[in-house]
């Protein structure tokens, strides 16, 4: 494990201790590089929590090949919510269908790029360990991967959808 990095040092001790962006920036690299559930390093009356990001999916930084997906932007509107064509609790009942869930509340997308073609559509053939989508949480772009073989029957989520941690993102029909 490596050493924190310096404190700064306040210039005055009446004055309220400044923290260097730098000092933070050294921090957040040292929780991710460590992978560390959380940091807190305590220096006079100051407190600074570092948390990291923790994940059943390894997440994985591929924001210079994403680095073209726009973030989704935020208006003063409500937001209005699709229904899927066919309810997931009326195709839960078929045995063979197996359900791919967000390992993590994130933003859903289908394809690697914009201008990219899907992971995935509907009536394709999906192995085990392959990439069906990324889910964005905290600018890390997570592989979601199929745990069975079998064809695609339904894509649930759609893409730039807020997903929550265990929504049903993909329906897989088991191969026999």
């Amino acid at each position: 494990m490596e050493h924190l990095p310096e404190l700064p040092e306040s210039e005055d001790a009446l004055k309220p201790p400044v923290v260097d962006v730098d000092f933070l920036r050294e921090l957040i690299a040292l929780v991710e590089r460590e992978d560390l559930a959380e940091l807190t390093v305590r220096w006079g009356e100051v407190s600074v929590t570092v948390r990291g990001v923790v994940s059943p999916a390894a997440p994985l930084p591929l924001a210079p090949l994403l680095a073209s997906i726009a973030a989704p932007t935020v208006t003063g509107q409500a937001a209005s919510v699709e229904v899927p064509s066919q309810p997931v609790s009326a195709v839960q009942d078929d045995a063979r269908l197996f359900r791919i869930t967000a390992p993590l509340t994130g933003v859903f997308y289908s394809r690697p790029r914009p201008d990219s073609p899907p992971f995935v559509t509907v009536g394709m053939a999906v192995e085990p360990g392959q990439v069906v989508a990324l889910v964005e949480a905290m600018k890390f772009f997570n592989e979601i991967r199929s745990e069975v073989a079998g064809v695609v029957r339904e894509i649930v989520a759609k893409d730039g959808q807020l997903v929550k941690q265990g929504d049903t993102l993909i329906l897989v029909e088991r191969s026999a």
